[in-house]
């Protein structure tokens, strides 16, 4: 029996569309394609996470980059890097089921990859409706290695056959499912799926 949801943050409770989020900072494909592949995927953000691991801040991720990439397209690079996070919207009505479960009883936790700069923008609406955060850049790990998952279960004392976990990796899921976590990978920024996968497993007989 579920007991404890666990929710992802970055596709789930917030929307992260890397190209609708490029766009917003130009008009010009080139540049579209250049932030893309040298900022969202870069050793600073997704692939060493290093932002989330809370070792540098966005806009030190700027300057590197800029550096890095000899400073082509060093206005938008700068301005995407430590911007992006005020373009960020909930994923449809996310915060009104979130209040939905707490209210059913279910105990409900945050566990995601994410920077300081990027959360403390969301914080006052979430703190209150979470039993617990594991936020990456507080502890120095990040999914979808073991060490998060371990304090997550350490730290609430949480049984893992009643845990569902909502992420949209599956990495991340395969990782939480080692632990005995349940879940699937979640579309990324699609509300309904996440309903859907409340359903699969009996929250609400799918009813929210």
């Amino acid at each position: 029996m579920i007991k404890n949801i666990i929710f992802d943050f970055g596709n789930i409770i917030v929307k992260f569309n890397k190209y609708d989020m490029v766009s917003k900072f130009t008009d010009k494909e080139e540049i579209k394609e250049f932030l893309i592949n040298e900022v969202v995927n870069s050793d600073e953000w997704l692939k060493k996470g290093m932002i989330d691991l809370g070792l540098i801040s966005l806009k030190e991720m700027a300057n590197r980059i800029n550096k890095r990439t000899n400073y082509k397209y060093k206005n938008e690079v700068y301005d995407f890097s430590t911007k992006f996070p005020y373009e960020l919207e909930y994923n449809g009505n996310v915060l009104k089921l979130i209040k939905k479960l707490k209210d059913k009883g279910y105990k409900l936790y945050l566990l995601s990859n994410t920077s300081e700069e990027v959360f403390k923008l969301f914080m006052k609406d979430l703190e209150p409706l979470f039993d617990g955060m594991v936020l990456s850049y507080k502890i120095n790990m990040i999914k979808p290695y073991d060490g998060i998952y371990q304090y997550l279960i350490n730290t609430f004392k949480l049984n893992s056959k009643e845990c569902l976990f909502i992420d949209d990796r599956q990495d991340n899921i395969d990782t939480a499912n080692k632990y005995g976590i349940k879940g699937r990978k979640i579309n990324r920024d699609d509300y309904n799926d996440i309903l859907k996968v409340l359903e699969e497993y009996n929250i609400f007989g799918g009813n929210i």
